[in-house]
């Protein structure tokens, strides 16, 4: 028992020793660069386009999908962060692990997008397809390229199938709740 306590004792010393490097690197190398201000213009800036875009009859629907989304990136994103198969040199906030402008509002916003304009299987399919590609080969590269974003032990092309598996799930869960719904309302 003593040896557990010992051990507990020292995880969270190491664990109080990344915090305070974390936000040394933060205040030092990450705080107003110019990635940290891109970081901070698309956790903003994208919401007023999806406003102006969002089909306000299924505002209720719509949003829920991109909550569902939200949850799902986060696990996902902390899962990969806890398991050192990537890392953010550049955040917004210094102690949080996640990368919030991209987890709460492109991925969100993207995904939603894509489940408003194809209802249809098929549509919505291929346009997962098309936006999982885009995002695993395209957008993550860039944000490596930008210094933003750092992969560890993962690879572009493990993210694809993981971004399909994300909408296609949603929107069962989504057909399933409007189904229940429409069941009850009768």
């Amino acid at each position: 028992m003593e040896a557990a306590r010992d051990l507990l004792i020292q995880i969270g010393e190491a664990h109080a020793l990344y915090l305070q490097l974390s936000y040394n690197y933060w205040i030092q190398h990450a705080l107003f660069t110019w990635q940290w201000w891109f970081l901070l213009l698309i956790l903003v800036i994208p919401w007023y386009f999806w406003w102006l875009m969002v089909d306000k009859r299924r505002l209720l629907e719509i949003w829920c999908y991109g909550a569902m989304t939200f949850i799902a990136v986060q696990a996902a994103d902390t899962a990969g962060v806890a398991n050192a198969l990537w890392m953010y040199p550049i955040r917004l906030l210094p102690k949080s692990p996640h990368m919030l402008s991209i987890d709460i509002t492109i991925l969100p916003i993207i995904f939603m997008q894509i489940y408003q304009s194809y209802s249809q299987w098929k549509a919505f399919i291929i346009a997962s397809f098309i936006m999982a590609a885009c995002l695993a080969f395209i957008a993550e590269p860039i944000l490596v390229w930008m210094g933003i974003y750092e992969l560890l032990n993962w690879k572009y092309y493990y993210s694809f199938p993981i971004y399909i598996l994300i909408t296609v799930t949603l929107k069962c869960i989504m057909e399933t709740i409007k189904s229940l719904q429409q069941k009850n309302a009768t």
